[in-house]
């Protein structure tokens, strides 16, 4: 028997070219992108699982209460998991991870600036699973000044020679001792380093006014692991009396303090300090790709269902000659669902033919690494038999169930009708393919605008033209005023001045106390800068004045806040008004400038505070000439040379470096329009050849319709109304539900486009024009052919 349904659907297959094109091809295509987004979804949702006690792993999140613009930060205070450990009996271990925003590493010769750097407690080889290929993990951190560095920085700074105890230079002042060297570390963990320093080594940069006792100085991950008996509930409901006695009650009982399992940490991309220094996904993106791939599926299962059920009248016949000799219909369901099967098996083969260079063409498109390990298709092969059964059955039910349900009578007369009911379900399986296609169409228009939106935005200073310099250490801090000199000597500079960070979120929180009684304070971002900062990057004041060397108080005593400080402290002349900053500085607001963005536009704009510390700031912001920027940047690297020949070279375009802020929404941009284009042709060839077989089943009324005075633009109008009106209802149907989609993936911005109305009206019209053209073709070749050809075997 399955000899035999291989032989008829071979037949079947051979003898329907057309449509088993267009359903393979479809389904291959659909089931490709199937394949690779669960490669993807799957790669995502597999960060940090090869840890062995990932399920006793969290990480500490400090969330504020009872305050206006309260956050939620991933960070927390340095001597919060010491003191976790001896108040907790269920919290085995802590460490604490702090990332610096750049160091100078060297080697005899060989000078780079580095951003992957983090001090940690010696706990950190302990709790998680990274593997020394060298070194001894119960001793690598444990003395100070002592580093573990990956297998690339190996080779990067020692080549060929052994680096266990080579001496790495920090800052060109701190020697750091290689104790280990990691094995390959795995691409699906959220933790993002090149070098470990013991965290004994760590010092507070000189000026900062905190120490690593210090509980309100939020900057710090720490992660704890509990015991196997542990529950983390019970653990996370003491938390609270544990806050009030290390904080005090007044501060104590407005923070809480929650346990973060490990397997959420990569996903949890909302959370203050969440993405600045760790790999960070994103929960929507999964939920959108993976629809696109269901969405793809369907819509190339509805091809084949409105196919096969548009060939019924076809294979009446075959059917009723079949019914005749004895042919019970679980037989003829069976025949027809195998040939379903059989149909997405092929589909599969192809699109595993193309997996590789389509996997590679993804991974170049997500900015990550999508393959199939060795061994992979041993437990693919079931997978995949799996979904051919599934889909195959999905899609060849109902068309199996209606075409062995025809009479033999009427079959073998050739008298049988799919009825009307059968008709509306493929117009229903359109108008569902049409929605989809919308849908899609509208959310790339709204989401490119929304990009678009982002990179225009008005961000409050003038990023275009500026260079950042990288320079950390006291020692380029001090020498700032030579860098400065030598700087306004090349005729390509317009300004320059010195910033704490790069403008993109990494900034210091502290509790920043005016005038009064409250002992809690508001907790405000903090922003290190110098004179001629306002003007380098053309921030304008709102009131007062910016910082000026020729008040000898404004180093020492000045403080300019943003609007949004302004409005937290409820201040209308905040000019002259004093302000305690945590325990950094104490003195007087001398200016408030207007609100700029300081951080990526997913972030509304906090308040802000801005001082000049006596130290450790790391860029170096200059302002260039309108120009040739490649002859600039030359030009600055010898003006660098000139100022600190002992410093390397290193520097970003701030405009790109922004831009990077918003790269996986341009990845999945990319995506969707790229799955968008492929949505709209799988539902085009689908069309057509439902519209091929339609008008070869109206042929005869065609050729009456034109003996009978029909014009040509008539009988393509005939052709071509019906399927014009299912677009319109797709179109109707599809408002809503794009709508909904889009304002919800919007929610990601603090600050986004609206959803205008025009939008939908053209993919709407973009749908139409291509359902339009997609049969115009057919239509109006039947529209054009004689008559006389439909008409002789009447």
């Amino acid at each position: 028997m399955l000899k035999n349904y291989f032989k008829i659907a071979f037949r079947n297959f051979y003898r329907n070219k057309e449509n088993s094109i267009i359903n393979i091809f479809g389904l291959s295509v659909a089931l490709l992108c199937c394949i690779v987004i669960f490669l993807f979804v799957r790669a995502e949702l597999s960060v940090d699982n090869f840890h062995t006690n990932a399920n006793q792993i969290y990480r500490l999140t400090f969330q504020e209460i009872n305050r206006p613009g309260a956050r939620h930060f991933a960070t927390t205070s340095p001597p919060m998991g010491p003191a976790l450990v001896e108040s907790f009996p269920e919290i085995e271990q802590a460490v604490r991870l702090r990332f610096p925003d750049s160091n100078i590493l060297s080697y005899k010769n060989r000078q780079f600036y580095e951003y992957n750097v983090a001090y940690a407690d010696s706990t950190l080889l302990s709790i998680f699973d990274f593997p020394l290929s060298q070194g001894n993990p119960a001793k690598a951190l444990k003395d100070i000044n002592s580093v573990v560095i990956t297998a690339p920085m190996a080779q990067k700074y020692f080549g060929d020679e052994d680096p266990m105890d080579k001496t790495l230079l920090l800052d060109n002042q701190i020697p750091l001792t290689v104790t280990g060297v990691f094995e390959e570390i795995p691409p699906n963990t959220h933790l993002n380093f090149d070098f470990i320093i013991s965290f004994d080594t760590f010092e507070v940069p000189r000026g900062y006014p905190v120490t690593l006792d210090s509980w309100g100085w939020v900057s710090f991950y720490t992660y704890v692991k509990l015991s196997q008996q542990a529950d983390p509930e019970q653990v996370a409901a003491h938390f609270d009396d544990f806050l009030v006695t290390n904080m005090g009650e007044d501060i104590g009982e407005n923070r809480i303090l929650h346990l973060q399992p490990l397997d959420e940490i990569y996903l949890a991309s909302n959370l203050r300090n969440a993405s600045e220094d760790m790999r960070v996904g994103n929960r929507a993106y999964i939920f959108g790709l993976s629809a696109i791939a269901l969405f793809l599926l369907i819509i190339a299962c509805f091809n084949y269902m409105n196919l096969s059920t548009a060939q019924a009248i076809r294979r009446g016949k075959e059917v009723g000659v079949r019914k005749t000799l004895g042919a019970k219909r679980t037989s003829l369901m069976g025949q027809f669902i195998f040939e379903s099967v059989l149909l997405t098996l092929l589909s599969i083969c192809i699109a595993l033919l193309f997996l590789e260079p389509v996997l590679q063409a993804a991974s170049s498109l997500l900015g990550m690494e999508l393959s199939l390990e060795a061994g992979s298709y041993l437990y693919l092969v079931p997978t995949f038999l799996a979904l051919s059964v599934i889909v195959g059955v999905l899609a060849g039910f109902y068309p199996s169930f209606m075409i062995s349900n025809f009479r033999p009578s009427k079959a073998l007369k050739g008298s049988i009708e799919t009825g009307s009911s059968v008709f509306s379900i493929r117009k229903i399986l359109v108008v569902g393919q049409f929605v989809i296609a919308i849908v899609l169409i509208a959310g790339s228009l709204i989401i490119r605008n929304q990009i678009q939106f982002i990179q225009s935005k008005d961000l409050g200073f003038n990023e275009e033209q500026v260079v950042v310099l990288h320079m950390n250490g006291e020692e380029l801090t001090r020498r700032f005023p030579t860098i400065k000199n030598e700087l306004q000597q090349n005729r390509h500079v317009i300004n320059a001045s010195l910033g704490a960070g790069l403008l993109d979120g990494r900034n210091g929180t502290v509790p920043v106390f005016p005038p009064g009684d409250d002992p809690e304070g508001y907790p405000m971002n903090i922003y290190g800068v110098h004179f001629d900062y306002f003007e380098t990057m053309d921030i304008k004041m709102a009131e007062g004045r910016s910082f000026d060397p020729s008040f000898a108080t404004d180093s020492a005593d000045g403080i300019v806040i943003n609007q949004s400080a302004a409005k937290t402290l409820g201040w209308d002349n905040p000019i002259g008004k004093e302000l305690r900053v945590s325990d950094i500085k104490d003195g007087y607001v001398i200016g408030v400038a207007e609100d700029f963005h300081f951080a990526s536009l997913h972030r509304q704009i906090q308040p802000l505070v801005m001082y000049i510390p006596p130290t450790n700031m790391e860029k170096v912001f200059v302002r260039l000439q309108p120009g040739n920027l490649s002859q600039a940047v030359a030009s600055l690297q010898e003006s660098w040379k000139s100022a600190v020949p002992d410093f390397p070279f290193s520097f970003v375009f701030l405009d790109e470096h922004l831009n990077q802020l918003y790269q996986a929404d341009q990845r999945f941009l990319k995506l969707l329009t790229v799955f968008t284009i492929l949505t709209i042709i799988v539902a085009c060839m689908g069309l057509y050849g439902l519209i091929t077989y339609m008008i070869q089943r109206r042929s005869k009324e065609i050729g009456v319709r034109k003996i009978l005075g029909a014009k040509a633009s008539q009988i393509t109008w005939l052709l071509s109304s019906e399927f014009s009106l299912l677009v319109g209802i797709a179109f109707l149907i599809s408002i809503p539900i794009c709508y909904f989609a889009i304002q919800n993936w919007l929610q990601e911005f603090a600050y986004r486009v609206p959803i205008p109305w025009w939008v939908f009206l053209l993919a709407g019209f973009v749908s139409l024009v291509i359902a339009i053209s997609t049969i115009s073709y057919q239509t109006i070749k039947a529209a054009l052919a004689n008559p006389v050809k439909s008409l002789r075997s009447e």
